[in-house]
């Protein structure tokens, strides 16, 4: 199990710091005081109160109002893999539709949190340095302290990062707040922000430890990893101030940077894929830490069932459950149709990704597969079958959010080489190729199932109803249920999910809920293993063409975790994919829910309107991005 860097000791002193305020937090001039005990001098005299205030740095990812439910899960909505449900006023349903404005709150809150963890960073970064023990402790102490501020200038380089990806432009400042000081400053130009981004992950890789972590804290190579990202982004297409989208003249030199990050952690090998995908979050939902694996995330932990340091991962983003199994959720990430259609068929990823099913309070599957039945397709990774189930984590989860896996490493890898060397190399091949290999099974023994309907029994009255149970076989996840029903016997039924890992056929057997219906039957197969021409990709492709390889794998590995309307901007085809799934989605039905491509505008939409609360009070922001 997870060792929580977020004990209930730690809690409550990290959340002292939320006293440490960010740039502007209310509607009139502020005097900041240093309120907290840790913004006052006799702070900071030991390594364990360095400590506390570190993790006050990291405590700021770890809100509803950050990656527990705004940034991880609102923010990445909608684009051609996931949209939010619903029409309505809600801040999650309108950012998402393309709808919010500058008075849209969650956009403050979101900004005032990522400029909180800045402030708090800030404070640490200034204050480690100025400690006896930084200069005249043990090797251990002086070690332990350069490992906080390390971790303090990755974090301010990643708060940062997050800032410039979601509102481009933004106010800048590397000294914490003071009584006094001016916080009414400028918007600076994202690309001298990213050189202080670039310098401060630097920095903070050459004194993190090698080691392989131990809980949530971030280590030397999750910062080079993280590193690449940002200069990926940095070399990628974003809006501009004069509503232009493009990327910088010398963007490559960005990718040349990812290059040598991601060349220095594969020189190490500190990561592995774990050989099932469906492990990797059967794992998260359990708390089941596997830092070869997930390589950077968000800690969250909430012993009292409430809102602090909560996490709606899991709730929100999960299939429809009825509480009684388990508990409710709320499953408003929905999947288009489009998307699960684009997987191979023997791609694990697409029924474990995808839930075309709910599940009611007996904890049985009901298929979702008639009529229009597909608009109600979700996110199928985090389901509540999977979790642990603990009453304090009935509403608000312990489910930590994971920022970055190996996987996406992988096809950063695969991205970058492709386009230094102007077309895939044999590194960009295999790097992409590990990723589809995992995604077939192709390192698990035995292989998925298929099921076929032997009798069709008489006297079922409801569908939903006719549980199909399957046992035995060696594996794990097939599901299938009943689909419709014909003259009183079971006339058709659907594979939910083909599962992994059987070594032989399981047992198939057909029971009723309601104590109506008997005699039907059905039998399982093992389906063969997909071999090496469907899982690697065809050799000798082109520039582009791989690199729309590379952008259908990201979708189909990464799918809701966060990057792919990130993804979207930095490659320039936002709107492109939007227009791409509206088509597709009509061709379905004509009334196909997808909002988001009436209300999306290229050149405005790719970034965050500035929190009109912020632009208030600061004076100093003179203009808003382009079309708000």
């Amino acid at each position: 199990m997870k060792k929580y860097i977020f004990s209930r000791r730690a809690i409550i002193a990290a959340s002292l710091t939320c006293l440490l305020l960010p740039l502007n937090s209310c509607d009139k001039d502020l005097e900041v005081t240093p309120y907290s005990y840790f913004t006052t001098a006799n702070f900071f005299s030991n390594a364990d109160e360095a400590y506390m205030a570190t993790l006050g740095v990291y405590e700021s990812m770890s809100s509803l109002d950050s990656y527990g439910w705004n940034i991880s899960l609102i923010f990445d909505a909608d684009t051609d893999i996931e949209q939010m449900s619903g029409i309505g006023a809600d801040d999650w349903r309108t950012i998402a539709h393309y709808q919010g404005i500058s008075q849209t709150t969650t956009f403050y809150t979101a900004w005032s949190k990522l400029y909180e963890g800045v402030d708090r960073a800030n404070v640490v970064i200034e204050r480690i340095p100025n400690m006896d023990l930084f200069t005249n402790g043990t090797q251990t102490q002086k070690d332990q302290l350069n490992r906080m501020l390390g971790e303090a200038k990755f974090l301010r380089g990643f708060y940062y990062s997050e800032l410039v990806r979601l509102w481009g432009d933004v106010p800048f400042k590397t000294k914490s707040s003071q009584s006094g000081d001016n916080l009414k400053v400028g918007l600076v130009d994202r690309y001298e922000i990213y050189k202080q981004i670039i310098k401060d992950m630097q920095e903070a890789a050459l004194v993190l430890p090698e080691e392989t972590p131990k809980d949530e804290r971030i280590n030397k190579w999750a910062a080079k990893a993280m590193l690449a990202r940002v200069a990926m982004f940095a070399g990628g297409y974003s809006l501009g101030a004069d509503g232009t989208t493009k990327r910088p003249s010398n963007y490559k030199e960005y990718y040349q940077l990812a290059q040598k990050e991601i060349n220095d952690v594969m020189a190490q090998n500190p990561y592995k894929l774990n050989p099932s995908y469906s492990k990797v979050f059967k794992n998260q939902c359990q708390h089941v830490l596997e830092p070869t694996e997930n390589i950077f995330q968000v800690a969250f932990y909430n012993p009292a069932g409430t809102l602090g340091n909560a996490s709606w991962v899991g709730n929100f983003n999960g299939p429809a459950t009825a509480n009684g199994v388990y508990p409710s959720n709320i499953s408003r990430c929905l999947v288009p149709k489009p998307f699960y259609t684009s997987f191979n068929a023997a791609d694990q990823r697409r029924d474990f990704s995808i839930a075309t099913y709910s599940i009611n309070n007996l904890g049985n599957k009901l298929p979702l597969l008639t009529t229009n039945q597909d608009e109600r397709w979700t996110v199928g990774k985090w389901s509540r079958e999977y979790q642990t189930n603990a009453t304090a984590e009935r509403v608000y989860t312990h489910i930590n959010w994971v920022i970055m896996r190996y996987s996406d490493l992988l096809l950063m890898r695969a991205e970058v080489e492709n386009e230094l060397n102007e077309g895939p190399n044999a590194i960009a091949y295999d790097a992409i190729n590990q990723v589809r290999k995992r995604a077939f099974g192709a390192d698990i023994q035995g292989s998925r199932i298929g099921i076929t309907l032997g009798n069709k029994g008489t006297g079922y009255t409801n569908a939903a109803n006719v549980v199909i149970q399957i046992t035995g076989g060696g594996g794990t996840d097939a599901a299938a249920a009943v689909i419709t029903l014909a003259s009183g016997g079971i006339g058709t039924i659907g594979m939910l999910r083909s599962g992994d890992g059987y070594t032989s056929a399981p047992t198939v057997t057909i029971t009723s809920t309601d104590g109506k219906g008997t005699g039907a039957t059905a039998t399982a197969q093992l389906l063969a293993k997909p071999t090496a021409a469907v899982i690697n990709l065809p050799t000798g492709l082109s520039k582009e063409n791989f690199l729309k390889a590379i952008q259908q794998e990201r979708a189909w590995e990464l799918s809701g975790e966060g990057m792919r309307r990130a993804d979207l901007i930095r490659w320039g085809i936002l709107g492109d994919k939007l227009a791409e799934t509206s088509t597709a989605v009509k061709a379905i039905r004509s009334t196909y829910f997808y909002p988001s491509i009436t209300n999306f505008v290229a050149g405005k939409h790719e970034l965050y309107p500035y929190p009109q609360n912020e632009t208030d009070v600061n004076k100093s922001i003179t203009r808003q991005n382009p079309k708000y």
